[in-house]
């Protein structure tokens, strides 16, 4: 890579997907009696998961996860947001949204990566929807080695749980959200992202991704300022400009003015 190429680089891609359960997928594997039913074998999946658990939760597990949005923040190396944007925006189609997420990632091949549980979430489920399309992300893969490629992916969950030695970071980035005045879940949560899609409502979709992947980059910077990297001003007029930044979105994602109007009422 260049020097050009290099200043040209992003300092860090922030990002956050949502998924879906793939009914056909479960109903090949789980429930071969329902291939015309993909509907009822995700009822049927929801509900195998709810009794196996501790009965407040029906997550389909991640290998029969389909992506349906994926939004990024392109972030310099001073830590001001370049771009934020909501793949395949506005027609939101499953392989585009895919396809343009590992073409991103892929062509900023030392931008590191900042998530909360990419490892052990999102990015398995990315990787998985490559090798359905059979895509070369070879690029990426030295960002996949746990702990050989850390500086190349910062996954917030990793950090603040000491590399998984609090075993049950309970609460998740909302938990982190809320403890520094941000707006977390406002209603809206992953278990509502089914209706959604079902319900043609996939700007809300990716509305409800991008308030999640602000929150992931407001508190990837409160991580930096715990270890010197950036100062209490700094942090301040960083999450002004990108609140800014957020507020001339044309047009804007559903559920972000009230995104902002926390920040408003705070």
């Amino acid at each position: 890579m260049s020097t050009e190429q290099q200043n040209r680089s992003p300092g860090w891609l922030v990002f956050d997907i949502e998924t879906i359960p793939d009914g056909d997928l479960l109903a090949q594997v789980k429930h071969p009696g329902l291939t015309d039913d993909p509907g009822e074998a995700i009822r049927r999946s929801m509900e195998d998961a709810l009794s196996r658990g501790r009965g407040d939760s029906s997550f389909v597990p991640p290998t029969f996860q389909k992506v349906v949005a994926a939004c990024v923040i392109r972030v310099r190396r001073d830590y001001s947001v370049e771009k934020i944007v909501c793949l395949d925006a506005p027609q939101f189609r499953q392989q585009q949204v895919v396809e343009q997420f590992w073409k991103g990632v892929c062509s900023h091949a030392m931008a590191p990566l900042v998530s909360f549980n990419g490892r052990g979430f999102d990015l398995p489920v990315m990787e998985l929807a490559a090798y359905d399309l059979g895509l070369d992300i070879s690029a990426y893969w030295p960002r996949r080695e746990r702990f050989k490629g850390a500086h190349l992916h910062l996954d917030l969950q990793d950090f603040f749980s000491n590399q998984g030695a609090l075993r049950f970071f309970t609460g998740g980035l909302n938990l982190l959200a809320k403890r520094i005045g941000l707006p977390g879940k406002q209603g809206t949560t992953g278990e509502d992202v089914l209706g959604l899609v079902q319900a043609g409502r996939l700007d809300r979709v990716n509305g409800y991704c991008m308030a999640d992947t602000l929150d992931t980059y407001f508190v990837f910077l409160r991580s930096q300022r715990m270890q010197g990297y950036i100062k209490e001003a700094q942090e301040g007029e960083l999450r002004r400009d990108t609140l800014r930044q957020v507020a001339d979105m044309d047009p804007a994602y559903p559920g972000m003015s009230d995104y902002l109007a926390h920040f408003d009422k705070a």
